[in-house]
């Protein structure tokens, strides 16, 4: 087992922990949790396992491997660093640079740019040969100061913040109540989906669920009410070259799916202006439906989906016989924070 650390998003304070957790858990990985700062996870687990998450997730920005930790203090992080065998991880004639990211405004009374010259120094001091260099490396030490704390080693990834922008842009079909690319595949990942699992979103409209799980191996099944919805999947999907096993025109609360067929649920019913429950309560939407939804899924199943918080799907979910495993907020505005739940059978 060897140690490393993800920079994760800010735009949510748990999703993006719980994504990184269930992408390991998913894909079978074991992992311990070191230390959890804003935006800074610290694992023990196997290097091989570091790949799927850096394949999969949506909400994490770059990861390293840990090299030291220590109070956000100059003189303390030069002092680590000095106690380490720096060749380890740069060799003589080796090209590298040092890079450090704040989160939050943290350690202010830091010199982000002097403290990456500083440690540039002590690393070319500690390696003879080893060449700095800003525009070309070979090696990036990466560090990231967090809640009073530092966190350094040497990256081995950074996913770029406009991968979903440019997946966004092949989208054919769209509806003012699509979920976002990013979000859809945090939710995927939450439902602990892995390839091969069939994978249903029964309120599909657009198939922004559909696309995201087909996209990391998933077999595909989706439908909707409304057959313009449908019809939208099917390009959608058709644009990243995906075919789901089935699109149907359907009612969730009554769905056509075989009992114990289904690997994995992933969706957001409607709840808002600009999608339609057709007269009913929206609490009563989310009784109907995963009243059904627990006949569908395999036992050891997952479902993760979206609700409004007011309505308490956690215990809407219980209530028809599922396991609450965890819920988290996103504010969307002043009428509407968004709970996104898990569940499994």
């Amino acid at each position: 087992m060897t140690r490393f650390f993800f920079l994760v998003s800010g735009e949510n304070p748990t999703l993006p922990f719980a994504e990184v957790k269930a992408i390991l858990e998913s894909e079978g990985h074991a992992y311990s949790i070191l230390l959890k700062l804003s935006q800074v996870l610290v694992l023990e687990l196997n290097p091989n396992s570091v790949e799927s998450v850096v394949c999969r997730s949506a909400l994490t920005r770059a990861c390293g491997l840990l090299i030291t930790y220590c109070i956000a203090s100059v003189e303390e992080i030069l002092d680590s660093i000095r106690r380490v065998d720096m060749l380890d991880y740069v060799s003589h004639g080796e090209r590298f640079a040092v890079r450090i990211r704040r989160v939050r405004g943290a350690s202010q009374h830091i010199d982000r740019l002097s403290l990456e010259r500083r440690i540039g120094e002590v690393i070319f001091e500690s390696v003879k040969g080893a060449k700095v260099d800003l525009k070309n490396p070979e090696k990036i030490f990466f560090g990231v100061l967090s809640d009073g704390n530092f966190v350094f080693g040497l990256k081995t990834a950074e996913i770029k913040a406009g991968k979903f922008k440019k997946y966004t842009s092949r989208i054919a079909f769209s509806h003012s109540a699509t979920m976002s690319p990013k979000i859809a595949r945090c939710m995927v990942n939450l439902a602990r989906a892995r390839r091969g699992d069939l994978v249903l979103d029964p309120f599909c409209g657009t198939g922004s669920f559909l696309v995201e799980a087909g996209l990391i191996g998933c077999r595909v099944v989706g439908s909707d009410i409304k057959r313009r919805m449908i019809e939208g999947s099917m390009w959608n999907l058709s644009a990243y070259r995906l075919r789901a096993e089935g699109l149907l025109v359907a009612d969730a609360r009554s769905s056509p799916y075989l009992p114990g067929r289904v690997d994995r649920i992933v969706t957001d019913p409607p709840y808002g202006t600009s999608t339609t429950t057709l007269g009913m309560d929206v609490a009563e939407v989310y009784r109907s439906f995963l009243s059904d939804a627990r006949d569908i899924l395999r036992g050891g199943g997952y479902i993760c989906l979206a609700a409004p918080k007011r309505i308490n799907v956690s215990q809407i979910a219980e209530e028809t016989g599922f396991k609450h495993l965890e819920s988290h907020f996103m504010y969307i505005h002043g009428g509407l924070t968004r709970e996104i739940a898990v569940f499994s059978t």
